[in-house]
């Protein structure tokens, strides 16, 4: 069973591509779990234990990424 957690809706994601910055923080937050998960890495300390934790520097430039996508998309509506 799948779970249904929603999509950023058709005016959200239109204001974002137009460069409102209020929209892409949105959208960004709504995806953040997800890049999150993405860039977990394991961690070594010093007495041998490994644990994962999210590279914030790896996350920026997925954020980073998607933000310019955001600035590049281009909606095209058929009359």
């Amino acid at each position: 069973m799948t779970k249904d957690y929603g999509y950023p809706s058709f005016d959200l994601i239109c204001k974002a591509s137009s460069g409102d910055e209020t929209s892409i923080k949105e959208i960004l937050n709504f995806y953040d779990a997800y890049i999150s998960k993405l860039c977990l890495r394991p961690f070594y300390h010093e007495n041998s234990n490994v644990s994962m934790q999210v590279d914030e520097e790896w996350k920026g430039e997925i954020q980073t990424a998607m933000v310019k996508a955001m600035l590049k998309f281009e909606l095209k509506i058929k009359k």
